[in-house]
Order: structure tokens, then C-alpha cells, then sequence
């Protein structure tokens, strides 16, 4: 099932709390892609909101595997005022606490001080292609990816970089809102795998994600078959957690977003 076809069942005017079904097919591991079960919330939190008031930052903490199948998803807004909107989204499966995500939004302020963002970097034209099939997650096959930044999970790396262009499979050619950056920053293996020289699990503990240019209502030029370019950098890891900083930028060289993980190692 397509990514935009997965969140049709998302629509205006429903109940706080919502019966849903997890797709198949988009499966890491244990569990469902974590950019998929993210934009599950965040679809739901989304359709009662504003949309001149943008999303800014999302928190999400992964509690349990969330599998393909029946799921329980509830928003609650903590508090609205005239320019910023807090709220939280919890998905639950089979009585248990899967997934609970805090998004923040702000409306734009008069501000003297404009401080540019990153330019995209550059990156290597030699690009390592990850393979359709094989040990890849089943949820990669939605993605297209150019390694440019970097080694293969798996392959005993010594560096602590990874990234490259990104973009959706054929097939999703939509416009790219927040829910589609979602999954565009969360698709790339953790850095951490590709110190690994053999197969090990790897989960995310704790994810954020901060939406530089506000795609919330009114969606960009670029599409979801656009290449993105990705690039993240272990900055600490120790005792099986790594801490990882990234960055998204937009086909037109803009900051899209910047994202920080805390990854649990299992190696």
C-alpha cells in the first residue's frame, strides 16, 4: 500500500479517538517503519488543527513495537493560545501504549534577527544504490536511496557519517507536507549500523524533529519522487545508546528539517 494511501483514512470532523488500521508491508524489524507509525499520529492530530498555525517540532517516544493491524489512535490539544498550539497523540495496540508523539505549533512572529540555515552539502557523485532486496527492512522498498556520505549497514565502518539523496519509490508521486518529511528523514538506517560487521538489531528510543520551512497547509513545489538530500553524524555513543543529529534538505538546496535520535544498539 502506497504511502498516501495509507493515511486516506484520515479525514476532518472525526473523533478524538480513532480506530485505525496499521499497514502491512511497511515493516522494520519487530515493528512498523517508524516514520510510517509517526505520521500515523501526527495524520490524525493534524485534520482538527489550523492551518495557518504551522507545525514546528515533533517529540516522539517509541514505547512498543507498533505491528501491522488494528490500532487505537488519540489526540489531545494541552493548550491553544492565538500563535501557539501544544499537543499530544498516543497510539495504542492490544492495550498497550505503542507510541506517544508531542507536536508543537507556531505562527509566525515579526523578527529583526534572520539567521540562514545550512546549505546542503556536497556530496561524492559516486552513489552506493540500496538494493530492493535482500536483509533490507520490507519498508525500504518505498524509498529510493543514493549513498553518497558513508558505508552500508553492516559493512564495519569507521566513520560516523551517513547520507546521500532520498526520495519515494515510483508509484508516491504527491506533494511533500509533514507527513511525508516524516518518513523521508526517519527511512535512512541509523548511522550506527554501519559500524556493525555483522547483522544486529537496532531501535529507535526517542525521536524529534524540527520542521525549518513549515510545510503544514500549504504544501511545497517538490514531490515525494524529488531526490532529497540527508545527512546524519553520530554525536555520542556509549553503553548501547547513540545519540544522532541529521538534517533534510529540499530538491532546491533548502533546510527542510533537522531531526535528533537516541538509538538503542543491541551490539
Amino acid at each position: 500500500m502506497l504511502f498516501a494511501d495509507v493515511l486516506q483514512q484520515f479525514k476532518a470532523g472525526q473523533a478524538d479517538e480513532l480506530q485505525i488500521e496499521v499497514p502491512a508491508q511497511w515493516g522494520q524489524g519487530r515493528a512498523v517503519f517508524g516514520g510510517m507509525a509517526s505520521a500515523l499520529a501526527l495524520a490524525h492530530l493534524i485534520t482538527e488543527l489550523p492551518a495557518q498555525i504551522p507545525l514546528r517540532s515533533v517529540s516522539v517516544s517509541f514505547v512498543a513495537p507498533l505491528n501491522a493491524g488494528p490500532a487505537t489512535v488519540s489526540r489531545r490539544i494541552l493548550r491553544q493560545g492565538k500563535s501557539v498550539i501544544q499537543a499530544m497523540v498516543e497510539i495504542t495496540q492490544q492495550d498497550q501504549v505503542a507510541l506517544v508523539l508531542l507536536a508543537s505549533f507556531g505562527a509566525e512572529r515579526p523578527s529583526a534577527y534572520q539567521i540562514k540555515a545550512e546549505t546542503v552539502p556536497e556530496f561524492n557523485t559516486k552513489a552506493m544504490v540500496l538494493p530492493k532486496q535482500g536483509p533490507a527492512p520490507e519498508f525500504t522498498r518505498h524509498f529510493d536511496y543514493h549513498i553518497t556520505r558513508g558505508v552500508m549497514p553492516f559493512s564495519g565502518g569507521t566513520g560516523t557519517e551517513l547520507g546521500g539523496l532520498i526520495r519515494f519509490a515510483e508509484g508516491e508521486s504527491t506533494a511533500v507536507g509533514v507527513l511525508e518529511l516524516l518518513a523521508l528523514v526517519d527511512a535512512w538506517p541509523p548511522v550506527s549500523l554501519t559500524l556493525l560487521n555483522q547483522p544486529a538489531p537496532a531501535s529507535s528510543l526517542t525521536w524529534t524533529i524540527e520542521f525549518i520551512q513549515p510545510h503544514q497547509g500549504a504544501e511545497t513545489k517538490a514531490l515525494t519522487t524529488d531526490w532529497w538530500s540527508y545527512l546524519a553524524s553520530i554525536e555520542h555513543g556509549a553503553d548501547g545508546y547513540h545519540h544522532i543529529e541529521a538534517k533534510l534538505w529540499q530538491p532546491d538546496g533548502q533546510l527542510a528539517a533537522i531531526s535528533r535520535q537516541t538509538v538503542t544498539v543491541f551490539a
